[in-house]
């Protein structure tokens, strides 16, 4: 795995939370326009939906840098760790799908970069008995103020 620069040091921690909260806030985007588009549907396969994905990324928001693998799994490859590489698999009518890309926007990526610490939670849930798994990351302590 390829590590691209960090971001350039931005040491107004409010100017880099706003940077932080709009990466993700396009990574929500690009999750929102993968359905509309059939990208993940039965009969595709995994890295043809990831590819698939990469060029929406890259038409959306002009990105072409991931800070780490892209990763598309469904089925019984969604029990996986990140560090695994399960062989490719054609997505099937009732599977479970997950993606993981590690998206970089104007030097900012989705997953933050590291200075003043942000909470990022990251579960990877799975069910051995019925194969399947779930995945699901968020920037823990940046966003709306409940108050």
């Amino acid at each position: 795995m390829s590590k691209t620069r960090p971001a350039a040091l931005v040491e107004d921690e409010n100017e880099r939370a706003a940077r932080l909260l709009e990466a993700q806030a396009k990574a929500s985007g690009l999750f929102a326009a993968i359905e509309p588009r059939g990208i993940i549907v039965a009969g595709v396969r995994e890295v043809e939906a990831s590819n698939a994905i990469r060029d929406l990324a890259a038409e959306m928001f002009g990105m072409d840098r991931h800070w780490h693998k892209r990763i598309v799994r469904a089925g019984p490859n969604t029990l996986q760790p990140y560090a695994k590489n399960p062989p490719d698999r054609e997505i099937g009518a009732d599977d479970i799908v997950f993606c993981d890309f590690g998206p970089i926007f104007e030097e900012w990526e989705a997953d933050a970069n590291g200075q003043i610490c942000h909470w990022i939670l990251e579960v990877h849930l799975v069910d051995r008995e019925r194969q399947i798994g779930g995945f699901f990351e968020e920037l823990l302590d940046l966003g709306l103020d409940p108050a």
